[in-house]
């Protein structure tokens, strides 16, 4: 009589092998990015909160202060430097408007927002006097290496191609941060956006694309030691 059960599971111990070093692997994938989806869930709601919070006075403003904090800036506009943001300044796609923004406590680089047209022709409107502002403290973003080597003009306003916090900070003399204004304030134009997302979905389907890997890879592994088992017992 021939004995079913064990016997006829036959992987092989190379295959258990390659079989338990795959499946370590792909657990291991999961719960890294099941810790990344994590980790970005977290920042979300941080982002949400400080985006509903009161905001904060410039005077309490560090250069640690977290991103997406709203701030309320009290002082003038620099009517002579400004800095005209567009990716393509030859183009009359409209362009963001970066001015200084002077408090007690510094000044700050604030966005404007939008305003249509070409940079070329602009005729940019800044309030005179002390204003009140409120803005949100923005996250830099990753530049190319051809906007970083761009040459800015020795004239006012600058047309450039991106915002670059930390160079436009030393050209001005400004805190190297961009804190785009909320809508309605003076001197406010169309406001910049302030959607940020930071993908955690995508984390969690790249972990459940891993686990369903780990499973195909046990199931073959049953089904490929049967099969030698069952082969093993006929030629036995």
């Amino acid at each position: 009589m021939t004995t079913t059960g064990v016997k006829t599971f036959r992987p092989g111990k190379a295959l258990t092998l390659q079989v338990a070093a795959a499946l370590v692997t792909v657990i291991a994938l999961a719960t890294w990015q099941a810790t990344r989806a994590l980790e970005k869930t977290a920042l979300t709601d941080a982002y949400r909160e400080r985006l509903r919070a009161e905001p904060l006075d410039s005077s309490m403003y560090t250069d640690a202060t977290p991103d997406f904090t709203r701030l309320s800036l009290t002082g003038r506009y620099d009517p002579g430097r400004s800095f005209l943001v567009s990716e393509f300044p030859a183009a009359a796609r409209g362009f963001d408007v970066v001015s200084v923004f002077v408090t007690r406590e510094g000044s700050f680089l604030v966005n404007r927002g939008r305003q249509s047209g070409s940079p070329a022709d602009a005729e940019v409107e800044t309030p005179a006097g002390h204003v009140a502002v409120v803005g949100v403290a923005w996250p830099a973003t990753p530049l190319s290496p051809g906007i970083r080597r761009e040459t800015w003009s020795a004239d006012w306003p600058k047309t450039v191609r991106a915002v670059d916090a930390d160079r436009m900070a030393e050209a001005t003399g400004a805190r190297p941060r961009e804190i785009r204004l909320e809508a309605g304030g003076p001197g406010v134009l169309r406001a910049a956006s302030l959607a940020w997302t930071y993908t955690p979905g995508r984390h969690w389907s790249y972990a459940v694309q891993w686990l369903l890997i780990g499973c195909a890879v046990g199931v073959g592994y049953v089904v490929i030691g049967r099969r030698r088992g069952v082969r093993a017992d006929s030629d036995g």
